[in-house]
């Protein structure tokens, strides 16, 4: 009987225990419960959060987006509607020095002659300058490679930096704006090096001193030097402080096959030397009696245009639509096209399609010359397949240039009826 009290005692204590244990297993899995609920809880409440915060930071950054798109349309249009009459300001700037033998200036003239470049010059560095600001956003550097006539390049990046140098009470002593000595690279990213350079020199040199500035071919290739006068520089470098900075002109240059080399001079002077590839010598007449259409909107730019080929021995036919374009391309079956890219109505573009659709017209080459110079147009030109993309303003050894070149590969124009 004791043996059976003393079984049965085990088993209602293990029961017990049993029980005792079940309910504390199950307290403890209420708790995990609740636990986990309230986990999750605030897991959910913090992912809404998150995703509330994500919602209103992706649209803070399309408005920024749509901002910034704004900003660089808004720039990229101020920069065309000032490429069209700089153009003609520029280029005939340009032409009206291009004979002093055979078309002497007065001293009076001469005088007027170079305010009116000093004006153009700074006008075309803002656009230059919204230009760079662009081409930062999209990040996109577009290069190509054409002749550049340096002394040319010095003189007008001279020019448009003359009224900084004036309040600053410094001297440029710039060479003088004859023609020779060209390179071969891009002409704004090439004037807007130089511009860098002698903006720095500018700002770091006292009053009443003067950047010097030099040209000198060595060897195949043509080395631009600007001595800043300050001195005590531990790193010439450092001088450069500019925007875009030393390391960006210096990437610019490589870009081209060239360089920009720093050093002290004897005299504690800053030295930085841009040497770019040399190129030959810029052709100075096409081919005789070559017959021209170009197909452009502004009078201005025409009438410049006149004059041009004049002094290149070209013939030249001009269209101010795209339609009446294609219509004397049909006739004139000219030896070259010059198109303009904004034309009202039908573009330049579709111009440029029409011409290679038609077998009359398909052989001819064509030459953009337009005030669509952005990175993203540049590209887009390019894409198109005209034989050069020329931005404006008019640069007329650039355009000589590709005129010769275009015009040596085009077979002779087939016939000419009347001109226009």
């Amino acid at each position: 009987m004791d043996i059976v009290l003393l079984v049965l005692a085990l088993a209602l204590t293990g029961a017990a225990a049993g029980i005792w244990m079940w309910l504390r297993t199950r307290r403890i899995a209420a708790g995990l419960h609740r636990r986990n609920a309230g986990l999750e809880r605030q897991v959910a409440e913090r992912t809404a959060a998150l995703r509330r915060a994500l919602s209103a930071a992706d649209a803070d950054s399309r408005r920024l987006a749509e901002d910034n798109r704004a900003k660089t349309e808004l720039l990229r249009a101020i920069g065309r509607e000032l490429r069209t009459p700089l153009t003609t300001v520029m280029g005939f700037s340009q032409w009206l020095q291009s004979n002093p033998d055979a078309d002497p200036l007065t001293h009076r003239q001469a005088e007027a002659l170079r305010q009116i470049e000093a004006a153009g010059g700074v006008l075309w560095a803002l656009v230059e300058e919204a230009d760079d600001v662009i081409a930062a956003h999209e990040a996109v550097c577009m290069l190509s490679a054409q002749r550049v006539d340096m002394r040319l390049a010095l003189r007008q990046v001279c020019d448009g930096l003359e009224p900084q140098a004036r309040a600053a009470g410094v001297v440029l002593a710039c060479p003088p704006p004859t023609s020779g000595l060209g390179v071969v690279g891009d002409p704004a990213r090439v004037r807007h090096i130089l511009r860098r350079l002698m903006l720095n020199a500018i700002r770091h040199t006292p009053a009443g001193g003067t950047v010097r500035l030099e040209l000198e071919r060595i060897d195949d290739r043509v080395v631009t030097t600007v001595f800043d006068p300050c001195c005590a520089l531990d790193d010439p470098v450092d001088r450069l402080a500019c925007p875009l900075g030393v390391t960006t002109a210096r990437q610019l240059a490589e870009r081209m096959g060239g360089a920009i080399a720093t050093a002290i001079g004897a005299e504690g002077e800053a030295i930085f030397a841009l040497s770019l590839p040399a190129a030959g010598a810029a052709p100075v007449e096409g081919r005789q009696g070559a017959v021209v259409l170009y197909i452009e909107d502004s009078l201005a730019n025409i009438a410049l245009l006149r004059q041009v080929a004049d002094g290149l021995g070209l013939t030249l036919y001009s269209a101010t639509s795209g339609p009446e374009g294609l219509d004397l391309a049909r006739s004139l079956r000219p030896d070259l096209v010059l198109l303009d890219i904004g034309l009202p109505g039908m573009d330049g573009y579709e111009v440029k399609m029409h011409l290679g659709l038609d077998p009359a017209t398909c052989g001819i080459p064509v030459l953009a010359l337009t005030a669509a110079a952005s990175p993203s147009d540049i590209r887009k030109g390019r894409a198109a397949g005209f034989d050069a993309y020329l931005t404006k303003p008019l640069d007329l050894p650039a355009l000589a240039t590709a005129l010769n070149s275009a015009l040596r590969s085009a077979p002779a124009a087939a016939s000419v009826t009347s001109a226009a």
